[in-house]
């Protein structure tokens, strides 16, 4: 996408020498790495492709980590002595908890003029095809929203990333807004409980496995829809306790969020499973892993569940705590997850079991009431 609209380089950090390896096969070849679908383009402005910062970051202008959330701060740590005073730097898709790290790193390397971002989504819905060659663009959203550290810069930011994205980017007050606002914390671990809550063991078909979002349940729709009301409930408690201090407009229903996201990609608006059904992404399958030939069982491991519980809900159930909004359905879906992950994060009814201390949550920086929540994020 950036190369098509780009005028400079870019130059890809990748996680291992291997990687890059592999990628710089696809990428410099004949062909090239391609697109199709919504987006139809070569990646022609890739110059570099490393595993080692020194080689990457340190005459990057902008900075854009395009990783799930567990990978953010081990990231952050590996590029931090390497970044620009006055660098760009962003994650796509934030998610919830990220201005924690984020703040620290900037506290720890202070500079001026550099400014951090975090867009609420990904702008497209993408899977790679053939790991540096092919990539598939299935949709784009309409618009997403974004904030920014310092956040007098949003609209700034907003502006420059929606000439380089092609996507029209919102700007919003606060990160308040990106993490309360993560939708992939209700949509991905609602509907996969709406497909896995019961059960039992048994190995499917290939034939058999369910399409995520045009075979979405009406229990996962409404775990998905429950779950979107507790959030908007914990936003408007914490916005009228600031005084309207802190605008939290941006944390939208799902309902409204799938409406104005996909307006024209979507058949049937009537309720939430419709948007599900009736939507873009309807060949995407239920994350599956074979067990044996030809036989699958549920993957609890992807990122619908290992990045959207520990960097999206729990996070979201913390801040519940602190604004004493009553979670339940959060709470059946957290319970349910974390046995599938093997973690313990929500115990007596309470976020503080054995794996809380590894999370961005609000609590481990040192923030411990509803004030404190709101000075944190006002500042």
């Amino acid at each position: 996408m950036i190369s098509q609209r780009f005028a400079g380089d870019i130059v890809w950090l990748t996680s291992t020498q291997e990687k890059a390896e592999l990628l710089r096969k696809g990428v410099f070849s004949d062909n090239g790495l391609r697109s199709s679908g919504v987006l139809e383009g070569r990646a022609d402005k890739v110059r570099t492709i490393s595993a080692a910062p020194s080689e990457i970051i340190p005459e990057a202008d902008i900075v854009l980590i395009a990783v799930p959330a567990f990978g953010h701060a081990p990231i952050l740590d590996r590029i931090a002595p390497h970044l620009k005073e006055n660098v760009l730097l962003g994650v796509l898709p934030s998610r919830s908890g990220f201005e924690f790290p984020i703040t620290a790193l900037l506290r720890r390397f202070s500079a001026n003029g550099r400014i951090a971002f975090g867009l609420q989504t990904l702008p497209w819905l993408t899977r790679a095809q053939k790991v540096g060659e092919l990539v598939r663009f299935n949709a784009q959203k309409t618009q997403v929203f974004v904030a920014t550290i310092p956040a007098e810069a949003s609209e700034t930011v907003a502006a420059q990333l929606t000439d380089l994205l092609g996507v029209l980017v919102v700007p919003t007050q606060n990160f308040l807004n990106m993490t309360l606002g993560n939708m992939g914390q209700v949509i991905h671990t609602g509907l996969m409980y709406g497909h896995f809550g019961s059960w039992n063991g048994r190995t499917y078909g290939t034939d058999e496995t369910a399409l995520f979002y045009m075979q979405a349940t009406d229990a996962g729709a409404d775990a998905v829809s429950r779950m979107s009301d507790e959030v908007v409930t914990i936003a408007e408690k914490i916005q009228a306790s600031s005084l309207d201090a802190l605008d939290l407009s941006a944390v939208l229903h799902v309902h409204d969020w799938l409406k104005i996201t996909y307006p024209t990609q979507t058949q049937d608006f009537s309720t939430v499973a419709s948007c599900f059904r009736t939507g873009p992404g309807s060949g995407m399958s239920c994350p599956m892993t074979e067990v044996t030939s030809g036989r699958f069982v549920p993957n609890f491991s992807h990122r619908f569940l290992s990045e959207e519980v520990p960097f999206g809900l729990a996070v979201t159930r913390a801040i519940a705590e602190l604004a004493g909004v009553e979670t339940p359905g959060i709470d059946t879906v957290i319970l349910w997850a974390q046995e599938k992950l093997g973690k313990e994060y929500l115990v007596d009814g309470k976020l503080a079991g054995r794996d809380t201390l590894e999370l961005p949550l609000p609590q481990n920086h040192g923030v411990r009431s509803l004030r404190a929540l709101i000075d944190w994020y006002k500042k």
